[in-house]
């Protein structure tokens, strides 16, 4: 699958770093490639047949850099998400969540260190998720191995591959 080329009439919509793709077109499939301690949100309605994909890159931010790419940041991309989607329709007490990454890449990093991106970035997602009363479906998170996604617009199935395991449906 190559980002934006047609392959069985999909086309691929890759979120890269900080970026969000929404989509409502049943030809669609969203992915977050190469997520190593960054989270990929895989979001859905049902119904509307509307789904997102966020590429969550750190935690917090609080000061101005965060309007600049506020999907970057785990405390402002679910609120742009949702905004996204309900553009296209989406109900948000309808919406399927689903995350994978946050992985400890570096294995030297100690456990609850501040240097832990993937741990602080899994606590964040969950926190800002909770706040807007998003319960998450399913996850695949931290671990010292990097992921990619994919969300596919006709079905709603969200798959995951590990560089350790298979593609498999979240």
């Amino acid at each position: 699958m190559i980002a934006g080329q047609a392959v069985n009439s999909e086309v691929v919509l890759v979120a890269g770093l900080g970026e969000i793709q929404v989509s409502n077109d049943p030809n669609h499939v969203l992915s977050c490639l190469g997520l190593g301690s960054c989270i990929g949100v895989s979001a859905y309605d049902p119904v509307a047949r509307v789904g997102a994909m966020a590429h969550v890159v750190l935690p917090y931010c609080n000061d101005p850099e965060a309007e600049k790419m506020p999907v970057k940041y785990a405390n402002t991309a679910v609120t742009v998400m949702l905004k996204e989607m309900e553009k296209k329709g989406a109900v948000k007490k309808r919406i399927v969540i689903k995350i994978a990454g946050g992985a400890k890449i570096i294995t030297t990093i100690p456990s609850k260190s501040p240097l832990d991106i993937g741990e602080r970035n899994c606590e964040a997602v969950k926190a800002a998720l909770a706040e807007h009363k998003l319960d998450i479906k399913s996850e695949d998170l931290r671990g010292n191995h990097g992921r990619s996604m994919w969300l596919y617009i006709d079905s709603g199935i969200t798959r995951v591959r590990s560089t350790s395991s298979p593609i498999r449906e979240l």
